[in-house]
């Protein structure tokens, strides 16, 4: 059985109390009790282990990290039994991905154009799904059990407060999602999900409350759109890191190089031409032929290199230009910021980090949060 069939299995016995995780752990090992309903109705304790011992299958991100080092601080330098531990993320996702039904799904992400490196994730409303593309692996009923199920899950909060920074907010130290909790005496705010599930073995409380992340969050953009309306020009130097006439001149510099090299690259063509030629009349013998050959050749792909590496930086400057701009654009767009919205934020900002708190010399609770924002990353 494959790891996708595996979870979509585990999630139909989750209606009875012999569920085992996943990748098929006997009960005896599991552990973290659930309360989960049954098909009648009644409420059956079953034990379900988020962080599954070392027999359970390896997680995506792990095969990622061997092939290209993707994420390679998660793990680099840790136990043996991080690449074990699956998100719950991660298995939400596997659960609603069509691709296990045979259909492929279009238009989830899109780029400005085809020189950016930055994609856009558009809303479901918007995706275009093609049925039937390829075999699939799990039938239509288990995944309408599945769906049905994980979605009489979800819960809305008791005091109806929207989740304005649902998928926003990052924890600073482990890299996974905060969660929103509520307490009596501690009100509402937020805490790092990997430690909620796992345990300060694992990653710390990263405890913010939710007014105060409000209050910051809402300080920063009003700020930012006070000084765009003051000074517009200042702001894009800024965010830029640097004068447009020191950077005009670099770009004129760097243009210059690679003119320069492709005119060379072009002389060399010219030149492998005479060769063969002068070696064909007999005019340059097999040696020094071989000779200018290996000289051209090489220089050859040492301008071909720094063609590659000068347009490389000069588009780059480009698109930092560009998305410097467009962000601008963005902001300007709101003659007033009051208060924070859903919409507004995503619209805005594309991630928050939230850093474990310490105290300092007077013993006073310090929090480091950064903002990065959309097209622009962290300006503060």
């Amino acid at each position: 059985m494959t790891p996708v069939m595996a979870l979509f299995q585990k999630q139909d016995s989750c209606f009875s109390s012999k569920a085992t995780t996943a990748c098929g752990c006997p009960a005896e090992s599991l552990r973290l009790p659930t309360r989960l309903r049954s098909r009648g109705g009644r409420s059956a304790e079953i034990n379900v282990r988020f962080a599954p011992p070392i027999m359970c299958r390896l997680t995506p991100t792990w095969w990622l990290y061997k092939r290209n080092g993707y994420k390679a601080s998660m793990f680099e330098g840790k136990p043996e039994e991080v690449k074990y531990r699956w998100c719950i993320q991660t298995v939400s996702n596997i659960l609603a991905n069509q691709i296990y039904l045979g259909h492929t799904v279009h238009y989830k992400l899109t780029k400005m154009s085809y020189k950016s490196k930055k994609n856009i994730k558009h809303s479901e409303d918007e995706w275009f799904v093609v049925e039937n593309t390829h075999e699939p692996i799990v039938t239509q009923d288990l995944w309408d059990l599945v769906q049905t199920h994980v979605n009489s899950r979800r819960r809305s909060r008791k005091d109806d407060e929207p989740q304005i920074f649902a998928g926003l907010i990052r924890c600073g130290e482990c890299g996974w999602t905060l969660g929103s909790a509520n307490t009596k005496d501690k009100g509402r705010f937020y805490r790092c999900t990997q430690y909620a599930a796992y345990g300060r073995n694992f990653c710390t409380l990263h405890y913010t409350p939710y007014k105060i992340l409000y209050a910051f969050v809402l300080g920063r953009l009003q700020y930012w759109l006070m000084a765009v309306k003051e000074n517009e020009d200042a702001i894009l130097e800024r965010l830029l890191q640097g004068s447009e006439k020191q950077r005009q001149s670099e770009n004129a510099r760097a243009e210059k190089e690679l003119k320069k090299a492709q005119k060379r690259r072009q002389e060399l063509n010219s030149l492998f031409a005479k060769m063969y030629e002068d070696r064909v009349k007999g005019l340059l013998d097999e040696e020094n032929y071989s000779m200018l050959s290996v000289k051209y050749r090489t220089e050859q792909q040492q301008l071909d290199e720094t063609v590659k590496t000068i347009s490389a930086r000069l588009e780059e400057t480009k698109e930092e230009t560009d998305d410097a701009k467009r962000w601008i654009d963005l902001i300007q767009k709101y003659s007033a910021i009051d208060e924070l919205t859903a919409p507004l934020l995503k619209e805005l900002i594309e991630k928050i980090v939230v850093h474990q708190s310490w105290k300092d010399g007077n013993g006073r609770t310090v929090r480091d949060i950064e903002i990065y924002y959309r097209f622009v990353g962290k300006i503060d």
